[in-house]
């Protein structure tokens, strides 16, 4: 690729008599530009949008909502305050119980009872056209 490159750089400069050093800066400006300015990549720090995930394997869909950017879960018809640990890690306590909530996808979470062993479900996201927002019964301190 590089090599690729490099070729492509020496044919333009000697057709069109540019400098090589000038091709060269021009590229890595470019690329730089391009990479600082993209909200997608590598330096891009942002979390899912808020919304309703379902576990689709028992009758009926158990969901919960999570909002990312307030750090708020509701599930079960109790709002938790997430702790975040990584940028797509979170966790919270119910019960006694420490449990981790992990992004997959912008589309997907998994749910995890770190105190239960085999305790692991995937929760995918319900479309915005069915969302609901709960509203939460009681607060967990």
């Amino acid at each position: 690729m590089i090599g690729l490159v490099s070729a492509l750089v020496r044919f333009v400069s000697q057709h069109l008599r540019i400098s090589f050093t000038t091709i060269k800066k021009f590229i890595l400006c470019f690329i730089f530009i391009s990479v600082s300015f993209s909200r997608c990549g590598l330096f891009y720090k942002g979390v899912p949008k808020a919304g309703e995930f379902c576990y689709v394997l028992t009758k009926p869909p158990e969901c919960l909502y999570v909002d990312f950017e307030s750090k708020k879960l509701i599930w079960n018809d109790v709002e938790y305050i997430l702790e975040e640990k990584l940028r797509m890690d979170y966790f919270f306590k119910s019960n006694d119980e420490l449990y981790e909530l992990t992004v997959s996808t912008v589309n997907r979470v998994e749910l995890k009872n770190l105190n239960t062993a085999n305790f692991n479900k995937f929760y995918m996201r319900k479309k915005d056209k069915f969302a609901q927002i709960p509203t939460p019964d009681a607060k967990h301190e």
